[in-house]
C-alpha cells in the first residue's frame, strides 16, 4: 500500500460546506505519484508511458475542511498491459471515499498498449490489495 497524507485546504470546500466531489479525483491521482514513479521515475511528461482508461469514485461519508485526509493507494489487479488501482480516503478513522482507476501502460509513438515490463509486475505486486491476496 501507498500512503499518502493531505490537509483539506479551504478552497476545496463547497457551499455545502464539506469538500467538493471533484476534489476527490485530484487526491486519488496525487494518491498515484508512487505508482507513476514504478514506471517514470523522473516523472518525465515528455515520455509519459501511462494512460486513464476509467476510473470510478464512491463517496461514503462527508469529507471536511479542518481535518487531514489519508489516501492509500493499492493495485487490486495487473493485466498483460494494463493494471488497475483500487484507493481509499480516510479522515478520521473513517472510510470516507473509495475508487477503482484502470490504467494502461502506452507507446505514443506506435498510439498501441505495450506490455508491462516483468520489473514493474513485480514491485506492483508488493501494493497488491490485501483481500486480492487472499483470493489467490
Amino acid at each position: 500500500m501507498f500512503s499518502e497524507q493531505f490537509n483539506v485546504r479551504f478552497y476545496e470546500t463547497d457551499a455545502l460546506a464539506h469538500v467538493s466531489n471533484t476534489v476527490v479525483a485530484g487526491w486519488f491521482e496525487s494518491g498515484r505519484e508512487p505508482i507513476f514513479k514504478l514506471f517514470s521515475p523522473n516523472l518525465d511528461l515528455r515520455n509519459w508511458p501511462l494512460i486513464l482508461a476509467s476510473y470510478k469514485i464512491d463517496f461514503h461519508l462527508q469529507i471536511f475542511y479542518g481535518k487531514p485526509v489519508e489516501v492509500r493507494t493499492y493495485v487490486s489487479r495487473i493485466g498483460n498491459s494494463s493494471f488497475e488501482t483500487y484507493q481509499e480516503i480516510w479522515q478520521q478513522n473513517q472510510k470516507v471515499a473509495s475508487g477503482n482507476t484502470t490504467l494502461v501502460r502506452f507507446d505514443f509513438s506506435s498510439n498501441k498498449a505495450v506490455p508491462i515490463e516483468a520489473e514493474i509486475k513485480s514491485q506492483l505486486q508488493e501494493h497488491f490489495y490485501p483481500q486480492q491476496e487472499s483470493a489467490k
